[in-house]
């Protein structure tokens, strides 16, 4: 994972901002990745959950700053931290297939969020999964978001967006 941090060309001064995740469970740890990403100068956030299936809000986060656990049981930074607009959002998941669709959660937050961000700005979604993750194919809804890119420890593949998607 840390090659995707290689791959991206140094932020423009006072821009360039990646929102990562707290892993849980079995999910691949993103922490090296955070530091890698900051080191190159790009603004970090985490996401902050708010009504289901509603866009999530993204808050300024530093390796090693405190975090707040939320009524899920998922670790944000607190509500008076800084919010960012990401130009990089790396979405947790369940399973992802070869056309970029993925499983999440559940809870229709990524989904609304890449909308919201796509409708304003280029936004690239990364998912980030073990490679034994990828499945033939996974159904798809009319709000569900693809991926753009996944990255897995057998390295990074991109997912060509469709014409109209």
């Amino acid at each position: 994972m840390l090659a995707f941090a290689d791959g991206l060309p140094p932020p423009a001064p006072g821009r360039g901002a990646v929102s990562l995740y707290r892993a849980i469970g079995d999910e691949p740890d993103l922490d090296p990745l955070a530091a890698a990403l900051a080191a190159r100068g790009w603004r970090l956030a985490l996401p902050a959950i708010g009504a289901l299936a509603t866009p999530l809000a993204f808050r300024r986060w530093r390796p090693g700053e405190p975090l707040v656990r939320n009524a899920k049981g998922l670790d944000e930074p607190p509500q008076g931290a800084a919010t960012v607009e990401p130009d990089v959002v790396f979405v947790p998941l369940l399973a992802f297939d070869a056309r970029g669709a993925r499983l999440g959660y559940g809870g229709g937050y990524y989904d609304a969020t890449l909308r919201a961000l796509r409708a304003k700005k280029g936004v690239a979604a990364v998912g980030v999964a073990f490679a034994c993750a990828e499945v033939a194919a996974l159904p798809e809804g009319p709000v569900d978001e693809r991926l753009d890119r996944i990255v897995t420890e057998r390295g990074m593949r991109d997912f060509p967006r469709e014409a109209g998607a």
